[in-house]
């Protein structure tokens, strides 16, 4: 009975296992998203085409309106909030077990997606006044900021003992990603086409690898019975530190709108 209990008691290290089929299903919730931001981006463009001339056509322009630069901002922004919240909700249905604040995660998502955009906006402008090509540079810091904040967010919030394992991961999907769309426009030489494709990509990227490096991970935590990267770990001057947790802070009464007044 003891060693029952014993072994009830223990607790495998590293994050949970990942099966194939919930590989898959993220692989699936990402392409999804991300190319219903992408529908989105191409709805809006083909609305908008007078006023996007100048992507389409590619030539240097010493004049760009501002409606052009605003149709662009606008698009963009629908465009990964979307993609953002929907891959956001679709990943966290793939693990329920781990992703139990989905609702508390799409409004951080949207919030940040917002904060995200009014920070977007000066550097829009000064782009579009400098050469109408670097806009393009900057859709694309818009598109994987939001989608790399997004995922981190739906990690910290869902998972904050593990958080650091989906910190470092997103970020490895990022940089993979960016290598992607700079070596195809590398072979194609056609922004128009990476303009559509980078919300794919960025999503895509983001549930394979960041799901191979959780795997990969706990593969090693595992072997070596450490959580290298729990929040809960400590080193150098802070080992030996505990952390402590605030008390959570007490609700209000629930009362009726009469006994509210006569308190207040």
């Amino acid at each position: 009975m003891a060693e029952q209990v014993q072994a009830e008691q223990l607790v495998e290290v590293g994050p949970p296992r990942m099966t194939f089929s919930t590989f898959l299903l993220r692989v699936l919730a990402g392409g999804a998203g991300g190319s219903i931001g992408a529908l989105i981006l191409l709805v809006i463009f083909m609305f908008a085409a007078s006023v996007l001339q100048p992507v389409t056509s590619g030539e240097a322009l010493e004049y760009v309106s501002p409606i052009f630069v605003f149709v662009i901002m606008i698009m963009v922004f629908l465009a990964s909030t979307a993609s953002s919240l929907l891959s956001v909700f679709l990943m966290s249905l793939t693990e329920k077990d781990k992703y139990v604040r989905t609702r508390s995660a799409i409004y951080q998502v949207f919030i940040l997606s917002v904060m995200i955009f009014l920070l977007m906006v000066p550097i829009y402008l000064l782009a579009a006044n400098l050469d109408v090509k670097i806009v393009a540079y900057a859709v694309a810091l818009h598109i994987i900021l939001a989608a790399q904040l997004s995922a981190i967010i739906l990690e910290i919030v869902s998972d904050y003992k593990y958080s650091l394992v989906g910190v470092y991961g997103v970020t490895f999907s990022i940089i993979v990603s960016a290598l992607v769309m700079v070596a195809i426009y590398g072979m194609l030489n056609y922004s128009v086409l990476i303009f559509f494709l980078a919300l794919p990509i960025v999503w895509v990227s983001i549930a394979i690898f960041q799901s191979i490096f959780t795997m990969i991970y706990g593969w090693i935590a595992r072997l070596y019975d450490k959580d290298f990267l729990s929040t809960k770990m400590v080193y150098g001057d802070d080992y030996g530190k505990e952390v402590v947790e605030e008390p959570e802070a007490p609700h209000a009464v629930d009362e009726a709108g009469a006994d509210f007044l006569k308190h207040n």
